[in-house]
């Protein structure tokens, strides 16, 4: 039902386009008194507010719709800006089915959709949202299907995601999106600062969906202000300025954390020597052949070795598939470890397209040690570091899978299976092939700090009171490659401290 008409001021630019002053072809802005100004159809209920010295709409039901009746998404290639606010604060969370019942696309908040209701992902051609789950967070897909089960079948679709990230409530954010599909460019800018890009190592034409004729929107979550179309890709710099010079709340402390996490900027420097207190329980060079038998391999990888220059993991060289997600493998170590933590090692990577991370702290769901009270696994798919019955923390720190931003070196660190993201961050530039990198990870008590090459790019507080689980502090150990890898490692060594109990003796088999 029709609740209202907000009337909607829609100024239509028919203008050349320079580098130097491109303007937009279609501007949407909210204005409740303008003569001459056009109606737009809101259907069902809502109301303008003011954020920040910003007006905006906010449609107040789950079944209310902003509708947009001109665009520029089938264009070869545009940009779209969008001033949101939240209401309350957007952050992953672990959704249960019950959560459901009424409205099966909780976790997607719309910025704009081609379908007629726009949290509805999956069927609509073209779809820009935010969905509160740990990875990926914003995505734009130019195309019908799930982000998972279709965007990666081939030929992969038109896709750009930003990973880990959080609305504030009460803040307003500019979004960019960008996109040319000769190219195969597409980039997301918040504030106009670049935070997610497409796929750099996927060589064919993105396939695309044609948009249908209007776009919708709508979420009693959020507040939507100014919506533009652009006949061209906004330039990074140039989208910057433009934030810059319409935002009514600047803020340069979010600003540099957002450049911090995002663009690498004023990252810390990272010097750990372990002292007195820490055993070094492991201490292995990966360059003598009888090392290999430290390990249980899980999974189905191409090569495990040992080499004169180090272990050498390879899994197969093709793309994500879901046909494929076997073909990976876990190192474990045969052998867990008690109290704090750290890890340290080299690798390299042979290849681009692959992914490595680190598992530390692996066990039951009750601190078993989950590789001698039940069978082995065997299966080399991602299920065990975030869908079952394993806890652990599990960092990945080389990211060059087509699902997340690999134009940069990107880390992330989560809890699991809570999948609980505990931290996020950035380079300005991605891992170079063929050389060499040295991993740091030490946990102590409930604080986190993993490193490459002495720069900080995760560092987070754990709490044991957050409805996700103790802080982890007893498991197994293991380095897993994904598809594509092809990777080397030396080096490994592995100290722990416990520091609150002396174990006397230990009893029956195996001990």
């Amino acid at each position: 039902m029709i609740r209202g008409v907000l009337s909607i001021h829609l100024m239509v630019l028919i203008i050349g386009v320079n580098a130097q002053d491109i303007k937009p072809s279609l501007r949407y802005v909210v204005e409740t008194s303008e003569k001459g100004a056009q109606d737009l159809e809101i259907e069902g209920p809502y109301r303008i507010l003011e954020i920040a010295g910003r007006k905006a709409v906010n449609t107040t039901s789950i079944h209310s719709r902003i509708i947009i009746n001109e665009h520029l998404v089938n264009r070869n290639e545009g940009s779209i800006t969008i001033w949101v606010a939240s209401l309350e604060e957007i952050s992953p969370l672990v959704v249960h089915g019950n959560m459901r019942k009424s409205n099966p696309n909780i976790t997607f908040y719309p910025f704009l959709s081609d379908h007629s209701d726009p949290q509805d992902f999956e069927n609509a051609n073209f779809k820009f949202v935010t969905q509160a789950t740990w990875h990926p967070n914003i995505q734009a897909m130019f195309a019908k299907g799930k982000h998972y089960e279709d965007a990666f079948e081939l030929p992969h679709r038109a896709l750009v995601t930003a990973n880990h990230f959080s609305f504030e409530s009460n803040r307003w954010y500019f979004l960019t999106l960008t996109w040319n599909h000769s190219d195969r460019t597409y980039r997301l800018y918040v504030n106009g600062i670049l935070v997610g890009a497409e796929d750099q190592y996927y060589n064919e034409r993105f396939h695309v969906d044609q948009a249908g004729g209007k776009l919708y929107t709508g979420n009693p979550a959020l507040a939507y202000s100014t919506i533009e179309f652009y006949k061209d890709e906004l330039p990074g710099p140039q989208v910057y300025e433009k934030y810059k010079s319409e935002a009514t709340d600047f803020d340069q402390n979010y600003m540099s954390e957002l450049r911090y996490l995002h663009a690498g900027e004023g990252r810390k420097t990272f010097s750990f020597i372990p002292g007195d207190a820490w055993s070094n329980e492991l201490d292995l060079s990966l360059t003598q052949t009888d090392q290999l038998d430290t390990f249980y391999v899980q999974g189905l990888p191409v090569k495990v070795e040992i080499t004169g220059e180090g272990l050498l993991l390879e899994n197969i060289d093709k793309l994500y598939t879901g046909s494929r997600l076997d073909s990976q493998a876990y190192l474990w170590i045969k052998k867990p470890f008690e109290g704090d933590i750290y890890v340290e090692y080299e690798f390299k990577s042979l290849r681009r397209g692959g992914l490595s991370l680190l598992m530390t702290q692996a066990s039951g769901m009750n601190r078993e040690d989950f590789m001698n009270d039940y069978p082995l696994r065997t299966s080399g798919r991602m299920t065990m570091v975030c869908w079952e019955d394993i806890r652990n923390y599990h960092w990945e720190y080389y990211r060059d899978m087509a699902d997340v931003r690999n134009d940069v070196l990107s880390s992330a660190l989560m809890k699991n299976p809570f999948m609980k993201p505990l931290a996020y961050g950035c380079l300005d530039r991605p891992i170079e092939i063929n050389k060499w990198y040295k991993l740091q990870f030490l946990q102590e008590g409930n604080k986190i700090i993993g490193a490459i090459n002495g720069t900080i790019m995760i560092e987070a507080t754990d709490d044991g009171h957050g409805n996700d689980g103790p802080v982890l502090n007893f498991g197994r150990v293991a380095i897993r490659a994904m598809l594509r890898s092809k990777m080397m490692f030396r080096n490994l060594n592995i100290y722990s401290k416990t520091g609150h109990y002396t174990v006397l003796n230990e009893y029956g088999p195996g001990r």
